[in-house]
């Protein structure tokens, strides 16, 4: 009787295994994305800078397709290291949930296809606004032309350069960004 019983618990245990959400994608930006910052200043904290001001202020960001590209790329691979990184074991899991969404509506906005990895979008948007910064228009079309990018490329480059509020994206980062520091809570000053 006792082993009739073992076979129906492993087979409910290996399928709980094949039910199993995969890890989100991560994506890197590449160390140079942020050359102009200050020295020794964590990247981790300028991406979150990055894609925090561009989606709370997105009226200053209108015009600057490349800053937004850069925007667009530290939403996409901050939201995967926020989720699966140990660094950031200590983050609210909503914070981290929310940033995750945010890069889901983001990519939909702007055409790139459900599964695209992580650093594939990080690549194709900082190429571009690399591109962008060096003149080269032509070359940041043929960036945004990378695989996983729905979007014709001169179309993405144009509603880079005119991205549309995202509140979600905006609740994300900012949200996230108050626990980038050691002992961050998310809680103002006053309420710790």
């Amino acid at each position: 009787m006792h082993r009739s019983m073992i076979i129906p618990f492993m087979t409910l245990a290996l399928a709980g295994c094949a039910l199993e959400t995969p890890a989100p994608s991560i994506g890197y930006l590449p160390f140079s994305t942020f050359s102009h910052s200050i020295v020794g200043e964590d990247p981790a904290f300028e991406a979150t800078n990055a894609a925090t001001y561009a989606f709370a202020h997105p009226a200053a960001i209108q015009g600057h397709p490349a800053r937004m590209a850069v925007a667009i790329a530290s939403l996409d691979a901050m939201a995967g290291q926020f989720a699966t990184g140990a660094r950031w074991v200590g983050m609210n899991t909503l914070a981290k949930q929310a940033m995750l969404q945010a890069r889901a509506q983001v990519r939909s906005i702007l055409g790139i296809a459900p599964g695209t990895p992580s650093q594939t979008v990080v690549d194709a948007l900082i190429g571009a606004a690399r591109q962008l910064r060096r003149g080269n228009r032509p070359g940041a079309v043929l960036a945004l032309s990378s695989p996983g990018f729905t979007m014709p490329p001169a179309q993405a480059l144009a509603l880079l350069a005119h991205f549309p509020a995202v509140p979600l994206a905006n609740h994300a980062t900012m949200f996230a960004s108050q626990y980038l520091l050691p002992g961050g809570n998310g809680l103002s000053p006053m309420m710790r």
